[in-house]
């Protein structure tokens, strides 16, 4: 899980929480921004709302992981 959020385990404090919350927000609004900007009809309409849909999805997942690492509430498995 570390190496699909890289951010959300940067720092266990609320600054660290913060800033990956700020990022994880960031990386949403400019994915939503860029693909607001065109007018997609059809298929094409489809696949990019599906994009946004997975980015949204990756964001808010982010950002739950970064609070739950914060909490210590993730265990760390052992090899």
């Amino acid at each position: 899980m570390r190496k699909v959020f890289p951010l959300s385990f940067k720092g266990k404090n609320f600054k660290a929480v913060i800033l990956s919350t700020l990022i994880y927000t960031l990386i949403f609004f400019v994915v939503a921004v860029v693909m607001g900007c065109f007018d997609w009809s059809g298929t094409l309409g489809i696949v990019i709302n599906i994009i946004k849909q997975l980015v949204l999805l990756y964001s808010a997942s982010g950002i739950v992981i970064a609070i739950l690492n914060a909490c210590e509430l993730l265990e760390k498995k052992e090899k």
